[in-house]
């Protein structure tokens, strides 16, 4: 038997471009499914998947994978996340092909492909100028697949190859020209026209294809390449192309999340079912109820109110002409009336903030390496953690775009992200700790190895582009959680339209094996208006610039931070004789205003505003927050 090292890609070129959240959920799942093709392979030729942990033949554990070889799990037959990594390790035959994992994979996706053409695209493509050519060179070029095929080596140096692989570029694009797609912009839109000279042939193209695929899934001004088309209109033939169907009418748009917590509070509401009846009044316009079956645990039995589509919830949405065409300037002046009297009743509006939570183990390459550590030991940890993924998104009223390995994509209401990832962190380590028990070997400096994972939270406005998010997010979690505070960490920042308004990191814990720094963030944030007044955080960002180093947040030499801020506090809440209250109040702040590094206590020489910014965000939900 040999080792094989198998890896698809483009991971990011894939899946993070993406206009809609199903846009996110369906690249997710294609990726995973077509890395499921490349294990099927190797199961069919008689050899084991070692990496991830996804059972033996005919015992499959992954439910994707399963349902893939044609024995789904009870309960479990049209599995709808993406549950496999893109590259994996397995144990072949000698005489074992690597080439049949790039054959199969590209044979599904080709079938897959083709579908969709037949479907949607031949029979408007002669409208088009050189749309059959562009889509078959895109289609049969688009995926880059790499292996590696080698003896063990018994040092467990293999863990390597793929990394080293990498260096050797074999794949290259073939050249696109004319014009792009707009959303994934390196690659010609298949009409073939050049939209300066034949803007008016390009139109008629993507009219028809609008009509033939349903206008509901495709955008007015989106003109898209094969390799974005297919994302986009894989999940209504899936039943056809890969033997089951998958629920895309179910995933909650960046809005409709947004205000899920609003929702939650506002369906009962009297105003409620005179909003619908407004909406009703002279017929119903066909997009108002797009969000018909979010598939939110903590909306069942919400009614009919819950599945209108999100730009309904929210005044700005709502007030834009542009937005919803359809609304006569009559029936928009009183839906607006009646949202008010909504949000009065609720007590606030909507947030126009949700959360993209992206999580990722820390040095599990490192684990898989050490000598004492059983390679099947880690793989069986992993999908322990992956199976209580969902289950745990799903109690915070979020959806799981990916959970596969120690990856985690989610999208979550605002005011539940930090709790989702708390318990996502604690499955993970107990599923090491479950695994590993006992016999987890010790480090350098004699304890135990840590099995660790560090997360990137955006709150992001809902009309930022999900490819800004996406961008934020795995910046967040791999230059500032892993890279600069030294992994075991969790980085959140805020994201308008304008920009980054906020980035906060910190290690998961005050202090090893101490509380949680995030429950201070929600502690205080619970507290914001019994707490805190007028500008008490502006002030403290505008004082302590100019208090801490240029490149840094050092504080100045025998500073005393606690004694300013609480004398800043009592100031804004002119509360002179309150102090033991305020120096309380301070030393929770100061908790989460410290630097921390992963699994390090406080620098208590430092001062992060950052900390007191993110409390104020999260305390006002965002509203008020200008794009």
């Amino acid at each position: 038997m040999k080792l094989l090292h198998f890896t698809l890609g483009p991971v990011q070129g894939f899946v993070s471009q993406a206009r809609r959240t199903r846009d996110l959920w369906s690249g997710s799942f294609l990726l995973s499914y077509l890395s499921g093709q490349a294990m099927r392979a190797v199961l069919d030729g008689g050899g084991k998947v070692i990496f991830p942990e996804v059972g033996d033949q005919p015992s499959i554990t992954d439910p994707l994978l399963a349902a893939i070889m044609g024995h789904p799990l009870s309960g479990n037959k049209n599995p709808q996340i993406g549950s496999l990594p893109n590259r994996f390790k397995a144990e072949v035959p000698d005489d074992f092909d690597p080439k049949r994992c790039r054959d199969a994979v590209q044979s599904r996706w080709q079938e897959i492909a083709d579908t969709i053409w037949e479907r949607y695209v031949a029979p408007v493509a002669g409208h088009g100028k050189g749309t059959k050519e562009i889509w078959k060179r895109q289609v049969e070029s688009f995926w880059e697949m790499s292996w590696v095929l080698g003896e063990d080596p018994g040092d467990r140096s293999d863990q390597r190859w793929l990394d080293l692989r990498k260096n050797w570029r074999t794949h290259h694009p073939p050249a696109e020209p004319g014009d792009k797609c707009t959303l994934m912009g390196n690659w010609q839109e298949i009409s073939g026209y050049v939209r300066a000279k034949e803007r008016d042939a390009q139109k008629e193209f993507w009219n028809e294809l609008r009509r033939k695929s349903g206008e509901l899934n495709l955008g007015e001004h989106e003109r898209l390449c094969a390799i974005a088309l297919i994302k986009r209109l894989f999940p209504g033939v899936a039943e056809d192309a890969i033997g089951w169907k998958l629920e895309a009418g179910t995933w909650p748009s960046t809005p409709y999340m947004a205000a899920v917590p609003w929702i939650e509070e506002a369906h009962e509401r009297s105003e409620a079912e005179e909003y619908l009846n407004i909406l009703q009044e002279d017929g119903t316009p066909r997009w108002a109820f797009g969000e018909y079956d979010t598939k939110l645990p903590c909306l069942r039995g919400a009614g009919r109110f819950a599945k209108l589509d999100g730009n309904l919830f929210h005044k700005t949405a709502l007030d834009n002409e542009r937005a919803m065409p359809e609304l006569s300037a009559q029936k928009r002046e009183k839906l607006l009336d009646v949202l008010s009297k909504l949000n009065r009743a609720v007590g606030h509006p909507a947030s126009p903030f949700y959360a993209l939570l992206l999580m990722d183990g820390d040095r599990l390459g490192s684990l898989l390496q050490h000598d004492q550590i059983d390679p099947k030991d880690v793989s069986r940890a992993l999908a322990r953690f992956t199976e209580g993924v969902d289950e745990i998104v799903g109690e915070h009223c979020g959806r799981t775009v990916y959970a596969g390995g120690d990856d985690v994509l989610a999208l979550l209401p605002l005011d539940r992200a930090l709790s989702a990832a708390e318990k996502l962190r604690e499955r993970f380590l107990k599923s090491f700790d479950d695994v590993l028990g006992v016999r987890r070997p010790k480090g350098e400096d004699g304890e135990p190895l840590r099995t660790t994972i560090s997360a990137g939270i955006v709150f992001a406005h809902y009309n930022t582009t999900l490819r800004s998010v996406m961008r934020e997010a795995h910046r967040l979690l791999d230059e500032v959680a892993k890279d600069k505070n030294g992994r075991d960490s969790l980085a959140v920042s805020v994201l308008t339209g304008s920009g980054r308004t906020v980035e906060w990191v910190s290690g998961w814990e005050e202090s090893p094996g101490g509380t949680l720094i995030a429950r201070h963030l929600q502690n205080l944030a619970s507290s914001f208006d019994e707490q805190f007044a007028g500008r008490f955080f502006y002030n403290v960002r505008e004082r302590f610039g100019v208090l801490t180093g240029e490149d840094d947040h050092t504080l100045i030499p025998g500073l005393d931070a606690e004694k300013l801020l609480v004398a800043e506090y009592l100031k804004s809440r002119e509360r002179e004789g309150d102090r033991e209250k305020a120096e309380a109040v301070i030393e929770q702040l100061l908790k989460v205003c410290r630097e921390r590094r992963g699994g390090e206590p406080a620098d208590e020489g430092t001062l992060d505003v950052s900390g007191a910014m993110l409390v104020r965000f999260l305390a006002t939900k965002g509203r008020g927050v200008e794009r």
